[in-house]
This record gives structure tokens, sequence and C-alpha cells, in this order.
């Protein structure tokens, strides 16, 4: 896996969804209807669509043998990519309601390693016998750290940039847009460290 093309897709993948939301929430900003359901539904399937992009690229750490094609063939069999974008999208929904939860440095790295859990379990359920898709506590550990690192990070950076993107559009509020996609930027190493506790199941 080439880090720097991981890194550079992402960053691409991030910044296109969240210019098509920008873009969508700038064109219906008069119709409160329509507000509501991109905010509500829109932008979350295009953030799990972006999410799914990503965690393709880095899931081949799991198993150096496999491919981010291998990942997507897994979720063309038997509709399991239906299946994982409704789990994602009801989850994120459930998460939205628990106030801590709902917050994106804790709910993106859930979801993302909700997604790499389930497509572990399709794909190794067969092989392996009791498949651990809790991470440990050292591993916990880790994840924890960083996530506290990329808060910190995200708090600094997106109340600059989200003031000068509510001049420059005259709109409010794109501090959630633009939060979440820092943070979703900042998963690749949650995903990393998830993608290495499981890698040590199967070798």
């Amino acid at each position: 896996m080439n880090l720097f093309w991981v890194v550079l897709i992402t960053f691409g993948s991030v910044v296109a969804g969240t210019g098509l939301c920008f873009w969508l929430l700038y064109h219906v900003r008069e119709v409160g209807s329509s507000t509501w359901i991109l905010e509500h539904i829109g932008c979350p399937i295009i953030r799990i669509l972006v999410l799914l992009i990503v965690v393709s690229l880095i899931y081949p750490v799991v198993d150096s043998n496999s491919s981010t094609i291998e990942f997507w063939g897994i979720l063309s069999q038997q509709n399991q990519f239906n299946d994982l974008l409704n789990i994602l999208f009801i989850g994120g929904l459930l998460l939205s309601f628990i106030p801590l939860v709902s917050h994106p440095i804790i709910a993106l790295p859930l979801q993302s390693m909700l997604t790499i859990a389930l497509v572990f379990h399709w794909q190794y359920s067969g092989v392996v016998d009791a498949l651990v898709l809790f991470p440990s506590l050292a591993t916990l550990a880790k994840i924890l750290i960083y996530m506290t690192l990329a808060y910190v990070l995200t708090r600094e950076v997106s109340g600059r940039l989200s003031r000068q993107v509510d001049r420059r559009f005259h709109i409010e509020g794109s501090i959630r847009l633009i939060s979440d996609a820092i943070y979703l930027t900042l998963q690749v190493p949650v995903m990393l460290i998830y993608c290495g506790f499981l890698r040590q199941q199967i070798t």
C-alpha cells in the first residue's frame, strides 16, 4: 500500500464529497424542507460513500494479498453493499440521538471500524474460528490517544476555515461540514491501527 496515494485519494474524496454538500446546500438554502433533507439524509449518505472509499484503500493492510478491488468485490456479493450502507446510515442516525457519541470525533471512528469489522467478518468468518472484532485494550488506547490529538487539531483548524467559508459564500454553520471533512481525513491512522489488530488473527 502506497501511503502517499492513500492520503491523496482520501483528501480528494473528502474535498469532492464536502464540496458537493456545500454546492447542494447553497442551491436549496431558501427551501427549508430541502435543506433539512440534505442535512439529515443526503449529506450523511455522501459522507458514508466517501468513508467507504477511504476504508477500501486502507483495508488491504489486513491482508497484503488482498486489494481495494477485492474489498468492493466482497461488498458486491449477496447485496452486502446495500446492507452495509443501511447499517452505517441507520447507525449514524441512532448515534445522533446520543449527545457524546454523536460527535464526529467518536462517531466517525465507530463507523469506520464497524465497516472494516463487517467486511473482515464476511471475508474470514469461514476461514478463521472465533474472530475477535472488538479491539484489544492496547489497540483501543492507541485509538483514543490519536482521537484526542485529532480533536485538538480539528478544533483549531475548522473554526478558522468555517469563518472564511461563511463570509465567502454568505452562509452560516459551515463549521459542521468542515469539521466532518477534517475528521474524516484524519480517520486514516485509526483505520490503520484497527486493521493492524485484525491482521494479527490471520497471520
